[in-house]
């Protein structure tokens, strides 16, 4: 089976990527406004606490772990959840390098990515990156 197929530079480059997108993407209200680029919140003055929104942004991968080109790359999955380890949502988001997760309680959310093949094997998770909403 082939469930090595992430490379390290893949992952680090993920970490890096979503570490500045925790920082520049989740504001902590204060002065200012904040660009909603497109995307309706809940409106009104009772956001129920499901406001906040992580977007995700990674490099594919080209080569699988033992250094072979990677060419049936299918798809990732983003595992995210309220803590450390606790991913108790999926995404499945295609081929697609980005991932807008939005709704979000207010709170500790962390997130990991794995990739899958054409023959439906999954990577190990990505480094986990958490951050507060």
């Amino acid at each position: 089976m082939k469930k090595d197929f992430i490379c390290a530079q893949y992952k680090i480059i993920l970490v890096i990527l979503l570490l500045l997108l925790a920082v520049t993407g989740c504001g902590g209200g204060g002065g200012g406004s904040t660009s909603s680029g497109g995307s309706s919140g809940s409106g009104g003055g009772d956001s129920g606490g499901y406001s906040g929104s992580v977007t995700l942004t990674w490099d594919a991968p080209t080569t699988n772990e033992d250094g072979t080109p990677l060419t049936d790359l299918a798809g990732y999955m983003v595992h995210y959840g309220p803590g450390s380890g606790n991913y108790i949502y999926l995404l499945n988001n295609g081929n697609n390098t980005e991932a807008l997760i939005s709704n979000l309680a207010a709170g500790t959310w962390c997130f990991a990515v794995t990739a899958y093949d054409t023959s439906g094997n999954e990577s190990e998770y990505s480094d986990e990156v958490c951050t507060v909403v």
